[in-house]
């Protein structure tokens, strides 16, 4: 189990995890169209879509990370 706020920053979504945490609080951040708690459980399949730096990144989960990974893994 990997928490969202982790994982949006293990894959370089946000510069810091404070940052992804509050990114997560403030709304910004949706599992399955879902605005989600920083504490909430991603799981292989679902669909992240964060709005960060003026933009909406959307991705899927294919592998669960709770560590930070390299800019090519990520």
């Amino acid at each position: 189990m990997v928490r969202v706020d982790q994982w949006v920053w293990a894959v370089r979504l946000f510069k810091t995890r404070t940052a992804a945490a509050q990114a997560c609080n403030a709304g910004h951040v949706k599992i399955n169209d879902v605005a989600v708690k920083p504490a909430q459980p991603v799981v292989v399949g679902d669909t992240v879509r964060v709005w960060a730096n003026h933009r909406e990144h959307i991705v899927e989960v294919t592998q669960l990370l709770s560590k930070r990974v390299g800019a090519p893994v990520a």
